[in-house]
């Protein structure tokens, strides 16, 4: 009788071993899977208000965009009023000629129709060392720049459209902006066949892009860095040719400890801690690596600048997050802050992840503009021999904006 009892015990065991195993290899492909196609569904335009299908992301306060299937762009604003499973908000922007009806469109975060909203613009193509380009939008002009330039990293699953929103501060504030794409975002080819290494590969086509910077003009460059481009702008930190000429990091929900994240992604779905650290060592496998058609493995437990080895940067720099970002933790950002004494955080009460700029944008704008003046400040006095700090005029910089209330 012990006998059956002990194979049935140990069958028992495989069957848990192979479960927790292929539960956490769908956790880690669907970390660096390619984006989803956009779901685009049917909305109805009356007058200054749209009615669109009521989800999460819909029913969320602020300004939003709503992108028509032939690639027109609406601005949407606040919600006015639900009505059972679609929800009505204003718009604040429509393209010339639509004229109200049914429309087929999809909702997105990303609230500027087009880079040349925020000011001139040239569509530019950044050769790459691995072979070909990337498409990249130079805004603003160089010679009023006085060689400032900031780069804007998108994050997992984005695009440049969604970077494009921290470009106004950075215009306003008299710098060039740079918003790139790299290898495996959707405007990458063959997008659909490259998943996300985290950073670990796409780091070089933002190097890329730093050298095309440098060779335009740029002696001052600030990256500019959203959720995952954090991760990307850290590994170019520690390994750009051109590391010299980053004088600043503007991070917006950044993601610096991937460990974190996971186990954060996985207590939310109610799994054991255990199902996040398997999923850590399947991206980090050769095996695992080969499984979910990673060209190299990738060591995500080594992506960690908040309380692991891995040194932050020495430079002033900005972090904006949300308290409630349930993709990004906040705390990560705060013992961030707590251990670098570079960094200044300035924290928002906004709610999902990346939404700072859509649901607090002039404190999110006044607080990168602030940013971006002192370090220029600050490089200007370097440039004449003053002995001022650059810390500290960052600082004094972000004083008003730091100290505002959450809700400002």
């Amino acid at each position: 009788m012990i006998r059956p009892l002990v194979i049935g015990a140990g069958v028992a065991a495989a069957t848990l071993a192979v479960a927790h195993t292929a539960l956490a290899g769908y956790v880690a492909r669907r970390l660096i899977a390619p984006r989803a196609a956009k779901v685009f569904e049917p909305v109805t335009i009356a007058g200054d208000t749209v009615s669109v299908p009521a989800t999460d992301d819909s029913r969320q306060p602020g300004t939003y965009g709503l992108r028509l299937d032939d690639g027109a762009h609406l601005m949407v604003g606040d919600v006015i009023r639900v009505e059972g499973d679609r929800v009505v908000r204003s718009i604040l922007t429509r393209p010339a000629g639509l004229g109200d009806g049914t429309a087929t469109a999809a909702w997105t975060s990303q609230n500027i129709g087009a880079p040349e909203d925020v000011g001139p613009t040239r569509h530019v193509a950044i050769p790459l060392r691995r072979g070909g380009t990337a498409e990249a939008w130079e805004i603003g002009d160089p010679e009023n720049a006085d060689g400032g330039w900031t780069i804007h990293v998108h994050g997992l699953r984005s695009s440049r459209h969604g970077a494009l929103r921290s470009a106004p501060a950075s215009n306003d504030a008299g710098w060039m902006s740079l918003v790139v794409s790299y290898a495996g975002d959707e405007e990458a080819a063959p997008a659909d066949a490259l998943p996300s290494t985290l950073g670990t590969r796409e780091w070089r086509d933002v190097d890329d892009a730093i050298a095309y910077a440098v060779e335009r003009g740029a002696r001052e460059i600030v990256l500019v860095a959203w959720s995952m481009g954090a991760t990307i702008a850290m590994l170019a930190l520690e390994e750009s040719r051109h590391r010299a000429r980053i004088t600043g990091l503007v991070l917006v929900a950044p993601a610096l400890d991937w460990t974190r994240i996971v186990h954060s992604a996985v207590d939310g779905a109610h799994l054991p801690r255990s199902i996040g650290a398997s999923a850590l060592r399947v991206l980090g496998s050769r095996a695992g690596a080969s499984a979910l058609g990673l060209i190299e493995a990738v060591d995500a437990r080594a992506l960690n600048w908040v309380d692991g080895p891995r040194p932050g940067a020495a430079l002033p720099t900005l972090i904006v997050h949300g308290r409630a970002d349930p993709v990004v933790p906040f705390a990560g950002s705060a013992a961030y802050v707590t251990r670098h004494p570079e960094a200044t955080l300035v924290a928002f009460d906004s709610s999902g992840h990346c939404n700072e700029a859509n649901q607090q944008p002039e404190r999110f704008h006044d607080a990168i503009a602030g940013f971006l003046r002192e370090v220029a400040r600050a490089a200007a006095a370097r440039g004449e021999g003053g002995a001022s700090s650059p810390r500290s005029g960052v600082e004094h910089g972000l004083d008003r904006a730091a100290s505002a209330p959450l809700g400002e």
